[in-house]
């Protein structure tokens, strides 16, 4: 599975994955695993990510081109 930054964008960010939760509407747990890379993000998680970040879909996912 593909590396990606999402915890240090988040917490560079100063929110906590309740904080992000709320913003994308993508559970906590969600959030977690995908930070954990236990689970695929999917596009439309990846771009929710994204905006709630203020930052491109490659900024969390590098590799993924």
């Amino acid at each position: 599975m593909t590396e990606n930054n999402l915890r240090k964008i988040r917490k560079d960010k100063r929110l906590s994955q309740l904080q992000l939760s709320v913003k994308t509407e993508i559970s906590p747990g969600i959030i977690s695993s995908i930070e954990n890379n236990k689970i695929y993000a999917y596009p439309g998680w990846r771009e929710r990510l994204a905006n709630a970040l203020e930052v491109e879909e490659e900024e969390i996912w590098p590799d993924n081109n």
